[in-house]
């Protein structure tokens, strides 16, 4: 397997949701985000609160009017509170939201109990009084309703407004969304990964440049307390929070370690942490940089390694390998400005959707750090969204060649509301194109050499194809098509010409090694129209 420097963990979607590692403040973004800066509301509603009317009404017309404002599709909120009150059903099944077309009867158990007159379709300050108002006048007769927090009754209200939307756009309730925030901005704390197991909280790696590093904390230690608390019996959110805390503040630790007769006590102060997302390795006089996803730190973190890399190898320095391997996004400027680093000159990217404030053109602006020496990207299909944005940046530029196989097709922004609950809700608000001008979104990154062909089956056959003319050069297949849009095509035939593949698999990293080792095979592969190609799409 290749070399890998951390464990993967962050969201993609939800059917990836199986591979994240329970740890200490890393859940990392799924979507190209684009966080709601005006917003700046305090996480003050207590997390087992009741249900309070007034306070819900506030929340969700923050909430409706966002969304109306900013989706990428119409929408009027009159469809998301009905869609929201439809869900309280999730809670207590006897609930029953029956729509009239110009009102709504409230039943329960099958009998009707009142009915509403509909506010003008476009009020959203109405239908949240009225979205608050039924869930209220349910709870004197739900007992399920009455037994829950007011989270969870605005996690099912949230959930059925999100069935209305598309499948990136979704709420995070106050917790969840605190954690995001910390890794897009930064948290105070120790700088520690963990997973719990039976016997404590297992480190499961220290982050460098940490407080955790500095005083000596290792891998593999098990944390058994934290300020003498004993935390074998508390969930993972409960033992994060207890370790997190305002920035200087010390927290005392007491940590088992293998081979180690009695517990060590360590005493940490708390700093500002900004999650590490570039893991630099020398790999002989290649410079391999992993980027696992994209939050503020990480285009200052990437020019960081590039210049360590370059001061390490010098004048040996043959090229660079970008691995975007299950790399599930983050903040998208972050992306745009990661491919900067490298593009000179051009369009880096372009955003548009239905409002007009999501309209955007990045164009290069620096110069190259890599002076012009040969780049690879491996990316694969668990590379989405703004992975996929550096990718197409660096592709379609001509700076650098694409290895692996075609990539998730997320091609959505999201614009991130902040609530007045400390949850967040990120609306789809954009879809960004290539610089070339395709979009990337269910179409996703085509590599200039495929490694998943089933023609394929070694990186040495992948090589002599290439030398010999033979090799299918997929990204040609899509100019192809794009170009000749009467070509007949079409966008599943593209795909099915680099099949996609979650794993990350040595292959590519040979072929990258193979190409960038070798500037005459670095440039065929670049400029490569073989007969191959042009028999496929013809």
């Amino acid at each position: 397997m290749p070399t890998r420097f951390q464990p993967h963990l962050y969201l993609l979607n939800a059917n990836l949701t199986s591979r994240i590692l329970s740890v200490f403040l890393l859940f990392f973004l799924s979507a190209c985000g684009t966080p709601n800066l005006n917003r700046n509301y305090a996480h003050n509603y207590p997390e087992n609160a009741e249900f309070e009317q007034k306070t819900a009404t506030a929340l969700y017309a923050d909430a409706f009017e966002h969304i109306v404002h900013y989706y990428i599709e119409e929408i009027d909120a009159s469809r998301l509170a009905l869609a929201a009150m439809d869900n309280l059903a999730t809670l207590d099944p006897e609930i029953d939201i029956i729509d009239a077309g110009s009102s709504l009867t409230f039943t329960y158990s099958g009998q009707a109990i009142s009915r509403h007159s509909y506010p003008s379709t476009i009020d959203h300050k109405a239908w949240a009084r009225l979205t608050a108002s039924v869930i209220s006048e349910a709870s004197r007769f739900s007992s399920p309703l009455r037994r829950a927090t007011g989270e969870q009754i605005h996690q099912a209200i949230f959930d059925g407004v999100a069935g209305e939307l598309d499948k990136f756009s979704r709420y995070s309730n106050p917790d969840k969304a605190l954690t995001y925030r910390d890794n897009r901005n930064g948290f105070s704390g120790i700088g520690i990964r963990y997973v719990k197991e039976k016997t404590g909280a297992r480190i499961v790696s220290v982050m460098e440049n940490t407080p955790a590093l500095a005083v000596g904390l290792q891998e593999d230690d098990i944390i058994i307390k934290v300020d003498g608390t004993d935390i074998i019996p508390l969930p993972e959110n409960e033992i994060t929070k207890l370790m997190k805390g305002p920035k200087n503040t010390t927290v005392e630790l007491t940590v088992k370690r293998p081979n180690s007769a009695a517990p060590l006590i360590y005493k940490i102060t708390r700093k500002k942490i900004a999650v590490q997302t570039v893991f630099y390795k020398r790999m002989g006089n290649i410079a391999y940089l992993q980027i696992s996803s994209f939050n503020k730190q990480t285009p200052q973190n990437l020019l960081t390694k590039v210049r360590t890399a370059q001061k390490e190898i010098g004048d040996n320095l043959l090229g660079y390998i970008l691995d975007l391997r299950d790399n599930g996004g983050g903040i998208k400027i972050a992306s745009v400005t990661s491919a900067d680093l490298f593009v000179s000159s051009g369009t880096l990217s372009s955003v548009k959707g239905r409002n007009p404030e999501s309209h955007d053109l990045d164009v290069a602006k620096s110069r190259d750090i890599a002076k012009g020496q040969p780049i690879i990207v491996l990316i694969n299909a668990n590379s989405a969204s703004s992975s996929e944005i550096l990718a197409a940046g660096l592709q379609d530029s001509g700076r650098a060649l694409v290895v692996g196989s075609n990539s998730y097709g997320k091609g959505t922004v999201q614009s991130i509301n902040e609530l007045p609950n400390g949850g967040e809700f990120r609306v789809t608000w954009a879809k960004f194109l290539a610089p070339s001008g395709y979009a990337i979104h269910d179409r996703g990154i085509i590599p200039n050499v495929c490694t998943t062909n089933e023609n394929y089956s070694s990186a040495d056959d992948i090589i002599h194809r290439l030398q010999s003319g033979t090799l299918e050069m997929t990204y040609h297949i899509q100019k192809y098509v794009l170009d000749n849009p009467s070509s007949g095509e079409s966008l599943e035939q593209i795909r099915a010409s680099c099949p996609q593949r979650t794993e990350t698999m040595e292959i590519d990293l040979e072929v990258a090694k193979s190409l960038i080792s070798s500037s005459k095979l670095f440039n065929m592969a670049k400029n490569n129209t073989n007969s191959t190609t042009s028999e496929l799409v013809n």
